[in-house]
């Protein structure tokens, strides 16, 4: 994810870099340069007037950053502010790919927006799911591949068959004390009438994992708020994992090109063209990489079921919003 190599001191070659790859003709939409101008004041402490800025040149970055984490982290911003359009026009797709190929950037971020700027929406989809974080978690079900084989990629993300014990589990956390973190989760679901792991049809629970991150960052379950966890949880881990789930959250709920398979209503997108929109993704990713644990990889949010929610946002260092 940007900005965690990347330095104040890299912002100038950074934005200049990402307008000589995005701005082309001139911007998108309003919300490209705003994004950028509040990412750059927020986290990196700078004021960058996008809509005026000089490009400036892959030749110059290759000669200044030889650091191959910090040419990920750029094509990573860029594929980002690419994200936001609706429409991803041709020009600034192309540009990005020559970006990436001159930087020696090959991934699975690349892979999926190159191909949802073409419009193979079929293949970005599986791209995604089977290259998101969740994906990694899968693999410790019993029998996925065999799940994958006979219901392909909503085995991803869905429970496929009824499990009383995982269902069993996840009630259970209704008998705890109210400010619990276990009982705020129950109530999230509850409230939402979401279905817990365990129940045919409901998330599996690597998916769920994000629920409890969630509750613990105080974000809701519509579109922006997916959105913010996606940018949360991304910063708040050491793997790079997770950049991924927030490109393809990015895309379904801001570029409306992305379907989400949870859920039976298709999402139009947008939902960034809100006031203080940008400003609330930006806070998610500040408040992201405050979080002092790792929640991402090697944690059992179980472990902490019945500890004060308000407990554990204190000792994980989890800031409040500032929006």
């Amino acid at each position: 994810m940007f900005f965690k190599k990347l330095e104040p001191s890299d912002a100038p070659m950074v934005a200049g870099a990402v307008v000589d790859a995005c701005r082309a003709e001139g911007w998108s939409n309003s919300l490209q340069p705003n994004f950028l101008r509040v990412l750059f004041k927020n986290l990196l402490g700078v004021n960058i007037d996008f809509e005026t800025l000089s490009p400036i040149s892959v030749e110059d970055i290759k000669k200044t950053f030889h650091d191959q984490d910090k040419r990920v982290e750029l094509i990573d911003l860029m594929l980002a502010v690419e994200l936001l359009c609706h429409e991803i026009p041709r020009s600034v797709s192309k540009s990005i790919e020559a970006w990436a190929a001159a930087l020696g950037i090959h991934n699975h971020r690349v892979s999926l927006v190159r191909d949802l700027s073409k419009q193979a929406l079929a293949v970005a989809q599986s791209d995604f799911y089977r290259n998101n974080y969740f994906s990694v978690k899968d693999k410790d079900l019993p029998n996925f591949h065999q799940l994958v084989k006979n219901y392909g990629l909503p085995a991803y993300m869905l429970t496929m068959s009824e499990d009383e014990s995982e269902l069993a589990r996840w009630e259970a956390l209704a008998q705890g004390h109210p400010d619990s973190f276990g009982k705020h989760l129950w109530a999230f679901y509850k409230k939402r009438g979401f279905q817990f792991p365990g129940s045919k049809g409901g998330v599996n629970k690597s998916v769920a994992h994000h629920d409890w991150i969630h509750v613990l960052a105080d974000y809701d379950s519509d579109g922006i708020g997916e959105m913010e966890t996606a940018a949360f949880s991304a910063f708040a881990t050491k793997s790079i994992a997770p950049t991924m789930n927030f490109m393809g959250v990015l895309s379904i709920f801001q570029g409306g090109l992305l379907q989400s398979i949870v859920g039976d209503k298709p999402h139009l997108g947008h939902e960034l063209d809100v006031p203080n929109g940008a400003e609330r993704l930006v806070d998610a990713f500040r408040r992201g990489r405050a979080c002092s644990v790792e929640l991402i990889e090697g944690i059992d949010f179980f472990q902490y079921a019945n500890t004060p929610l308000e407990e554990l946002r204190l000792q994980w260092n989890i800031l409040p919003k500032a929006i």
